[in-house]
């Protein structure tokens, strides 16, 4: 009797502690480019985005034990995306094969989140590289972007994931507004 009390309490544990050590919940980012036509580019081009992150977590959770990383290893397709709508608004044609290049490189794409049993507070950061290559001649550029929240109680996912959405679409919006790129593209 006292043997099988110890295998339901040993079994319970077990059950909970499994529990307790699921994976961390993936996120799901949407951006959608809403800046319009902000600059004339008639070119042809091929796109590519390249995730260069040293990590391919997007999120992380601080003051946690352990602290919370959730991945995101879609992020060059979501961004192949976004970018596609934002060069297309602006009157740039995509295909495959171009002699104009343009490349995303992703170095840094994260939300931190400071959290605390009364509030929290989320710091997101992107750094991207635009390498822009036609024919002999080569543009790069870096764009950074920065963003912050904080409110009372734990985080909301959700929330975490709109920021990052909103930093993605800032971070290209600038990009296309960029003088810069815009006269290498256009020359």
């Amino acid at each position: 009797m006292r043997l099988a009390f110890t295998a339901t309490l040993f079994g319970a544990a077990i059950t909970l502690l499994a529990g307790c050590s699921s994976a961390p919940k993936s996120v799901i980012l949407n951006p959608s480019y809403q800046g319009g036509n902000i600059s004339q580019l008639s070119n042809t081009m091929a796109i590519k985005v390249v995730d260069n992150r040293t990590t391919k977590f997007t999120v992380k959770v601080l003051e946690q034990e352990p602290a919370v990383y959730l991945p995101n290893a879609d992020l060059p397709v979501t961004l192949t995306r976004l970018l596609a709508q934002a060069l297309e608004a602006n009157g740039a044609t995509l295909a495959q094969h171009s002699d104009t290049q343009l490349t995303l490189r992703i170095r840094t794409f994260i939300a931190k989140v400071d959290e605390s049993l009364s509030r929290h507070e989320s710091t997101a950061r992107a750094e991207f590289i635009v390498e822009v290559t036609k024919g002999q001649r080569t543009f790069t550029k870096p764009f950074n972007g920065e963003a912050q929240f904080s409110k009372p109680l734990k985080h909301d996912q959700s929330q975490v994931e709109g920021q990052l959405n909103r930093l993605a679409e800032q971070v290209i919006t600038r990009m296309l507004s960029d003088k810069e790129l815009i006269n290498f593209l256009q020359q």
